[in-house]
Protein backbone atom coordinates (compact mmCIF):
# COMPACT_ATOMS: atom_id res chain seq x y z
CA UNK A 1 0.00 0.00 0.00
CA UNK A 2 1.36 3.10 -0.76
CA UNK A 3 1.28 6.36 1.55
CA UNK A 4 2.19 9.61 2.32
CA UNK A 5 3.51 10.54 5.28
CA UNK A 6 2.45 13.62 7.27
CA UNK A 7 4.92 13.65 9.93
CA UNK A 8 8.30 12.20 10.43
CA UNK A 9 8.35 8.46 11.66
CA UNK A 10 11.76 7.74 12.95
CA UNK A 11 13.41 4.97 10.81
CA UNK A 12 10.81 5.03 8.84
CA UNK A 13 10.17 8.42 6.56
CA UNK A 14 10.60 12.16 6.68
CA UNK A 15 7.71 14.13 5.92
CA UNK A 16 6.18 14.43 2.37
CA UNK A 17 7.92 10.99 1.68
CA UNK A 18 5.97 8.41 -0.18
CA UNK A 19 6.62 5.02 0.20
CA UNK A 20 5.33 1.31 -0.09
CA UNK A 21 4.43 0.13 3.49
CA UNK A 22 2.46 -3.20 4.45
CA UNK A 23 -1.25 -2.60 4.88
CA UNK A 24 -1.68 -4.06 7.99
CA UNK A 25 1.19 -0.99 9.31
CA UNK A 26 -0.49 1.72 7.35
CA UNK A 27 -4.19 0.60 8.67
CA UNK A 28 -2.80 -0.08 12.60
CA UNK A 29 -0.22 2.06 13.07
CA UNK A 30 0.08 5.15 10.67
CA UNK A 31 -3.08 6.00 10.08
CA UNK A 32 -4.96 5.92 13.31
CA UNK A 33 -2.01 8.58 14.45
CA UNK A 34 -2.21 10.58 11.85
CA UNK A 35 1.07 10.44 10.67
CA UNK A 36 0.13 8.80 7.36
CA UNK A 37 -2.77 8.91 4.38
CA UNK A 38 -3.17 6.26 1.82
CA UNK A 39 -2.29 7.90 -1.24
CA UNK A 40 -4.54 8.10 -3.79
CA UNK A 41 -4.92 10.41 -7.22
CA UNK A 42 -6.29 13.21 -5.32
CA UNK A 43 -3.92 13.27 -2.26
CA UNK A 44 -1.14 12.82 -4.97
CA UNK A 45 -2.45 15.98 -6.88
CA UNK A 46 -3.17 18.34 -3.99
CA UNK A 47 0.00 17.13 -2.40
CA UNK A 48 1.89 18.30 -5.94
CA UNK A 49 0.30 21.29 -5.67
CA UNK A 50 1.09 22.35 -2.16
CA UNK A 51 4.73 21.75 -3.42
CA UNK A 52 4.28 24.01 -6.15
CA UNK A 53 2.45 26.41 -4.39
CA UNK A 54 5.50 26.25 -1.56
CA UNK A 55 8.08 26.53 -4.22
CA UNK A 56 6.78 29.62 -5.86
CA UNK A 57 6.60 31.33 -2.53
CA UNK A 58 10.37 30.57 -1.83
CA UNK A 59 11.56 32.06 -5.28
CA UNK A 60 9.36 34.90 -4.70
CA UNK A 61 11.03 35.52 -1.53
CA UNK A 62 14.47 34.82 -3.03
CA UNK A 63 13.67 37.60 -5.89
CA UNK A 64 11.85 40.10 -3.27
CA UNK A 65 14.36 39.77 -0.82
CA UNK A 66 16.26 43.39 -1.01
CA UNK A 67 12.33 45.02 -1.60
CA UNK A 68 11.08 42.95 1.85
CA UNK A 69 14.68 43.82 3.58
CA UNK A 70 13.95 47.61 3.29
CA UNK A 71 10.72 47.60 4.31
CA UNK A 72 11.19 45.42 7.57
CA UNK A 73 14.22 47.30 8.28
CA UNK A 74 13.51 49.99 11.43
CA UNK A 75 9.96 48.84 11.94
CA UNK A 76 8.92 48.58 15.73
CA UNK A 77 6.32 45.30 16.48
CA UNK A 78 4.95 46.05 20.11
CA UNK A 79 3.89 42.72 22.22
CA UNK A 80 1.92 43.18 25.77
CA UNK A 81 2.07 40.45 27.84
CA UNK A 82 1.07 39.69 31.72
CA UNK A 83 3.41 39.84 34.47
CA UNK A 84 4.25 39.02 37.93
CA UNK A 85 3.83 42.01 40.67
CA UNK A 86 7.19 42.25 40.77
CA UNK A 87 7.35 42.76 36.90
CA UNK A 88 8.89 39.42 35.65
CA UNK A 89 6.90 38.15 32.50
CA UNK A 90 4.31 35.85 32.78
CA UNK A 91 4.56 34.31 29.02
CA UNK A 92 7.23 34.90 26.32
CA UNK A 93 7.44 36.03 22.92
CA UNK A 94 8.16 33.49 20.28
CA UNK A 95 9.19 33.73 16.97
CA UNK A 96 6.05 32.46 15.90
CA UNK A 97 4.13 35.54 17.57
CA UNK A 98 6.46 38.03 15.58
CA UNK A 99 5.83 36.18 12.26
CA UNK A 100 2.17 36.68 12.67
CA UNK A 101 2.52 40.27 13.55
CA UNK A 102 4.90 40.75 10.48
CA UNK A 103 2.06 38.54 8.99
CA UNK A 104 -0.98 40.78 10.22
CA UNK A 105 1.02 44.45 9.62
CA UNK A 106 3.14 43.86 6.49
CA UNK A 107 1.40 41.27 4.85
CA UNK A 108 4.75 39.08 4.19
CA UNK A 109 5.13 35.67 5.13
CA UNK A 110 8.24 34.39 6.72
CA UNK A 111 9.08 31.20 8.25
CA UNK A 112 10.98 30.59 11.98
CA UNK A 113 13.93 30.20 9.80
CA UNK A 114 13.98 33.88 9.07
CA UNK A 115 14.03 34.65 11.96
CA UNK A 116 16.83 35.17 14.50
CA UNK A 117 16.41 36.17 17.89
CA UNK A 118 18.86 36.85 20.45
CA UNK A 119 20.20 34.30 22.72
CA UNK A 120 17.45 31.80 22.84
CA UNK A 121 14.04 30.97 20.58
CA UNK A 122 12.02 33.49 22.74
CA UNK A 123 11.86 36.73 24.43
CA UNK A 124 11.14 36.71 28.25
CA UNK A 125 11.70 40.57 29.40
CA UNK A 126 10.03 43.46 29.31
CA UNK A 127 11.59 46.53 26.99
CA UNK A 128 13.30 47.11 23.43
CA UNK A 129 14.83 43.99 21.95
CA UNK A 130 16.32 43.41 18.41
CA UNK A 131 15.37 40.92 16.22
CA UNK A 132 16.96 39.98 13.22
CA UNK A 133 15.26 38.69 9.51
CA UNK A 134 17.50 36.41 7.67
CA UNK A 135 16.20 36.47 3.79
CA UNK A 136 19.93 35.50 2.56
CA UNK A 137 24.01 36.07 2.94
CA UNK A 138 23.10 39.08 1.74
CA UNK A 139 19.38 40.16 2.80
CA UNK A 140 18.77 40.59 6.78
CA UNK A 141 16.75 44.09 8.47
CA UNK A 142 16.95 44.75 11.91
CA UNK A 143 13.66 45.48 13.53
CA UNK A 144 12.77 46.20 16.85
CA UNK A 145 10.45 43.88 19.57
CA UNK A 146 8.98 46.39 22.55
CA UNK A 147 7.49 44.63 25.11
CA UNK A 148 5.03 46.43 27.55
CA UNK A 149 3.44 44.82 30.51
CA UNK A 150 -0.39 44.98 30.67
CA UNK A 151 -2.10 47.06 32.92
Amino acid sequence: MKVLFLENVLHVAKKGDIKEVKPGYAINMLFPKKHAVELTAEVEKKYKDTLKKDDAHRRELLENKHNITDLLEGKSFIFTLKTWANNKVFWAIWEKDIIAEIRKKCKIELTKKHISLPNSHHIKALGEHQVFIKLGKDASAKIKVIINSEV
